[in-house]
């Protein structure tokens, strides 16, 4: 009986023990590897920003992404905020031949959240095999994330024109991988969804008390 494939292993929620200790051990392209390390990166710099909401959220989308790249760079990578790539890639993250793009949005509904994903998806990344995976960020103000996530993931599956699977919404880190063929290429494009929540409204007595609850 064949066990199971690559794909197979990939497309497993993030938090899957088995999938965790086989990315850990080396499985995969070495392109993917880069990749896993690039997403990782960047979910940790989503933690630091909803960490600190209060610091970040009144800030705008191009300094939001500045320091997300910012954040890269102190962690070794290689990381540009509007880089031409085919038009202005909001983030780009080298490794030699190796390059995963990040598109970012403020929160203004579904409908422009996939505007963000056509521009990753066909205008940016090129789709080759050294060139084909990126995130999309979402900075939102709204309540519950997870909602927010789903209905921008239900906007692509009913409006952009390739079939495009989605992944379970990872219960540790809040985030969903899309794969669909990339128009360009046919190769599978695989997108890491990363909303990063603002929402801050303390109800406890001292927050209250204080101008904005910080």
């Amino acid at each position: 009986m064949n066990g199971p494939t690559l794909q197979d292993i990939m497309s497993l929620p993030d938090d899957n023990e088995v999938k965790k200790a086989l990315l850990n051990a080396g499985i995969g392209t070495e392109y993917d590897a880069f990749c896993e390390r690039v997403e990782d990166a960047v979910l940790q710099g989503v933690i630091h920003m909803e960490n600190n909401k209060p610091q970040f959220s009144s800030l705008g989308e191009d300094t939001l992404t500045g320091i997300l790249a910012y954040g890269l760079q102190m962690k070794g990578f290689s990381a540009d905020h509007d880089t031409y790539r085919n038009g202005h890639c909001d983030l780009l993250v080298k490794e030699g031949a190796y390059e995963w793009f990040g598109e970012a949005k403020l929160d203004k509904g579904p409908k422009y959240t996939l505007e963000g994903f056509r521009q990753l998806c066909d205008r940016y990344a090129p789709g080759g095999g050294f060139s084909r995976r990126g995130g999309l960020i979402v900075y939102t103000g709204k309540q519950n994330k997870i909602k927010v996530l789903e209905a921008w993931v239900k906007k692509i599956q009913s409006d952009y024109e390739l079939p495009t699977v989605f992944s379970p919404v990872c219960k540790q880190t809040l985030t969903s991988k899309s794969t669909h063929p990339h128009p360009a290429t046919g190769l599978d494009f695989i997108v890491r969804h990363y909303p990063i929540s603002f929402y801050h409204k303390p109800t406890d007595k001292s927050a209250r008390s204080r101008k904005g609850g910080a």
